[in-house]
């Protein structure tokens, strides 16, 4: 298997969603977004910003995100998992979309290494980016974004943004 074919329906985290379960079929002819992350990492931390100008530019075109909370090496399994303080977080920091709760299977399935990282799927659920760091947030995935977003938009006989 390629680095691009890994499919979206590993979508079944160890420790539940927080905003609403998020269910495969409910994804088709709308691209995706997997952000996986960890407010622990300062790097995923300290460019939160950039990630959220994303999801307001994308989001009402169409974007569908998904956040998927990954636990550092070592941290302990019960407090990566606390649905309760991971909700209080995802509230301060303004997500509204689903957030997975995960033990660190779901990055595995998905071969993130480490946080920020982003899979991007179109609309028939096939993986077109998979890149790690914020560097890749505006050199590689906003310009993608963009012409995912347009073509998608244009296949559905919608006007193009």
């Amino acid at each position: 298997m390629s680095a691009l074919d890994v499919p979206l329906t590993l979508l079944d985290p160890e420790g539940g969603w927080i905003n609403a379960p998020v269910h495969v079929h409910q994804l088709h002819g709308r691209p995706v977004l997997l952000h996986f992350w960890n407010e622990r990492d300062v790097g995923s931390r300290a460019r939160l910003s950039r990630f959220k100008s994303l999801l307001e530019e994308f989001q009402p075109l169409g974007l569908q995100v998904i956040s998927v909370h990954v636990p550092l090496p070592g941290e302990e399994r019960g407090r990566a998992l606390d649905t309760n303080r991971l909700e209080t977080l995802a509230k301060r920091l303004g997500f509204r979309h689903p957030v997975a709760a995960d033990d660190g299977s779901m990055a595995t399935a998905y071969g993130v290494e480490g946080t920020p990282a982003y899979l991007l799927y179109d609309g028939a659920l096939v993986m077109r980016l998979r890149v790690m760091g914020e560097d890749a947030l505006e050199s590689v995935l906003r310009p993608l974004l963009r012409q995912l977003i347009r073509s998608e938009s244009t296949s559905s006989g919608a006007i193009a943004p």
